[in-house]
């Protein structure tokens, strides 16, 4: 949408690892779009570990496997073809979503109407603000 706010969430998590918190909230994301009936939705996660596991190969050992088909059947159902990594830096809003997210009761809230913490970023989309990445290659 270029800057405007559709809807967005927070969720305080028992403590887990990283590539299982970003699954998770790629699920409360996909699910919150199929509940508001929300189409046309392009994905981008910056935990490439995760984009390349839903993307992947089926891994049936996978200790995440089971859930990674429900992500894949909620990704059908959404017409979601594919999710696209990004560098941290383009992904500045849903960092600073995750920041605020702190709180030692477990619970999930919905946003309907954009936290001031993110006016910023949402602005420079708006005007298509790019940020650098600096890659040392050796």
């Amino acid at each position: 949408m270029h800057g405007n706010w559709v809807i967005g969430f927070r969720r305080t998590m028992r403590p887990m690892q990283s590539l299982e918190a970003e699954l998770w909230a790629l699920h409360d994301g996909l699910q919150l779009a199929l509940d508001r009936k929300i189409t046309q939705i392009y994905v981008e996660m910056d935990a490439l570990a995760a984009v390349q596991l839903i993307m992947g190969v089926d891994q049936p050992r996978h200790f995440l496997s089971n859930i990674v088909h429900d992500w894949r059947f909620l990704m059908r159902k959404l017409g979601v073809e594919k999710i696209d990594h990004i560098y941290r830096e383009g992904n500045k809003c849903a960092d600073a979503l995750a920041n605020m997210a702190y709180n030692p009761i477990l619970d999930f809230r919905i946003l309907d109407i954009a936290p001031t913490c993110i006016n910023s970023q949402l602005r420079d989309d708006t005007y298509g603000v790019s940020y650098p990445k600096l890659l040392y290659v050796s």
